[in-house]
């Protein structure tokens, strides 16, 4: 911990020399006033939020109002449905995700009044620029290992800032204003944005071909994680999974020796062996460069968890923080929303949501389903955008091995344009490894298929980034 305190003041000067403000872009302080365009977003809510706890003025609207957008209202946003270009009006600044093109209305009136605006990622660079950062990154896992570390940290002292991707019930939601020079933060890597940062410690999960509408080939993304990780001078503050062949072959051939590899591998120097997985809970003993150190145990199911933990624990350990109050830290962790997140028995079958939209997310979550589940397990699939379905096509037709029913729904766009022959329905078409599988395009039809096909027992997983967890909500709100 005395290390990472001098590691700051050192790169205080360097730190603020890359992010110079632009011009015209306001410190993020009591005063400003900022509009969040999409604010019902769960990156753009927690990064409004934290505005808020600043003494921001924040404004916002979205298509439609949901509990993000409840709880800035609470705490004193002023949210409104549908695009509000007068909103902008009075604004020192406007932010935007990446999705939002440059005709939308409230960007438009920002050009008009002369108001800069700039994207979710850029102000989140903003937000860190004087904060030692503790960045996630990686195709898959952010989320809850950003979630981790926060548990972690906390336990052993620290009060950092908070920017997750998720809902964490320790904290109250996906965001929170710490009190001290740390912020813990799940980055973007899908528009290129989590270059802009300039992190303390950096975490990369994994690196896997994603996001290729951006990048438009995975050598691309890669070089991007490979400047990511670049961009921590310390090498014990390069956290990689070593599991990851992609991500380990990265890191060897442009950093050497010089990171922490962690995971279940040999090459890991945090490596978790005697794995002990249980329906409501995975633990393993953790060797530290092949000597026992501890065992770390978590209260959620699946060895993904337990890989992210690992990688948790092994930046705190590089920041100098007590072993026994990470280990504490994470056995506190039950769980973020929509990541295996048990929502509750309908008709005698449990209902589990989870927001896994690529094919290694999806496998990784099953062999989860598969611990947990005592019964037939049920899995409702909405593909998430044309452009990932048409990439990775053939690993989605794989990726639902072993499965009992397989309820699939057509694509949720995310705003995309549709594709010529990239349907669900084609997709199924070439669906294998599953006993059943039923076309249920809307959400209407999906609501009808379980009604037919759930039994007392039965184990059913909701799956996908869009909006497939209403029908799950639904249900449970009608009881019958």
């Amino acid at each position: 911990m005395n290390g990472a305190a001098v590691g700051w003041a050192d790169r205080t000067d360097a730190i603020m020399r890359k992010h110079e403000l632009e011009p015209g872009i306001p410190v993020i302080g009591p005063g400003v006033s900022i509009h969040f365009i999409g604010v019902g977003g769960i990156g753009m809510s927690g990064l409004a939020r934290v505005c808020l706890e600043r003494g921001c003025r924040v404004t916002g609207a979205d298509a439609r109002l949901n509990r993000q957008t409840e709880l800035l209202s609470e705490g004193g946003a002023t949210i409104r449905v549908g695009a509000q270009p007068d909103l902008v009006v009075g604004s020192d600044l406007v932010v935007y995700s990446s999705a939002v093109r440059a005709e939308h209305p409230e960007r438009l009136r920002a050009a008009e009044l002369g108001i800069p605006a700039i994207r979710r990622g850029s102000l989140l660079a903003h937000l860190t620029r004087d904060l030692a950062l503790l960045g996630v990154a990686g195709t898959h896992g952010k989320t809850t290992t950003s979630a981790m570390l926060s548990l972690a940290v906390r336990a052993a002292g620290l009060d950092p800032t908070i920017l997750l991707g998720g809902e964490l019930p320790n904290i109250g939601g996906n965001a929170l204003l710490g009190s001290d020079r740390y912020c813990v933060a799940e980055t973007d890597e899908s528009d290129g944005s989590f270059l802009e940062l300039d992190p303390h410690l950096a975490i990369v999960t994994n690196v896997e071909d994603d996001h290729l509408e951006h990048y438009g080939d995975i050598l691309s993304l890669r070089e991007a994680f490979r400047d990511f990780i670049g961009c921590v001078e310390a090498p014990e503050r390069r956290i990689l999974c070593a599991d990851c062949p992609n991500l380990y072959a990265l890191a060897r051939r442009n950093f050497g020796t010089d990171f922490v590899p962690y995971g279940f591998s040999e090459a890991g120097d945090i490596r978790g062996v005697e794995i002990d997985l249980a329906r409501d809970r995975s633990a393993c003993r953790v060797l530290i460069h092949g000597k026992p150190a501890a065992r770390l145990e978590i209260r959620v199911p699946g060895m993904h968890m337990l890989l992210n933990a690992l990688g948790a624990f092994a930046a705190g350990l590089s920041l100098g923080l007590s072993a026994d109050s990470l280990l504490k830290g994470l056995a506190e962790y039950h769980g973020t929303r929509r990541r295996f997140e048990v929502l509750g028995d309908w008709r005698g079958a449990t209902l589990i949501d989870d927001y896994g939209h690529h094919p290694t997310e999806i496998e990784a979550t099953l062999r989860a389903l598969r611990q947990y589940s005592e019964g037939r397990c049920l899995v409702v699939f909405q593909p998430h955008r044309y452009s990932r379905t048409d990439q990775l096509f053939d690993e989605f037709a794989g990726a639902f091995g072993g499965v009992d029913l397989l309820i699939l729904s057509e694509i949720y766009s995310a705003g995309e344009e549709p594709r010529e022959g990239v349907t669900a329905k084609r997709l199924l078409s070439r669906i294998h490894g599953v006993a059943s599988v039923v076309y249920a395009p809307t959400l209407g039809d999906v609501e009808e298929a379980l009604r037919e096909q759930v039994q007392a027992g039965d184990t059913v997983l909701f799956l996908g980034a869009g909006d497939i967890n209403r029908v799950a909500y639904r249900l449970l709100e009608r009881g019958i």
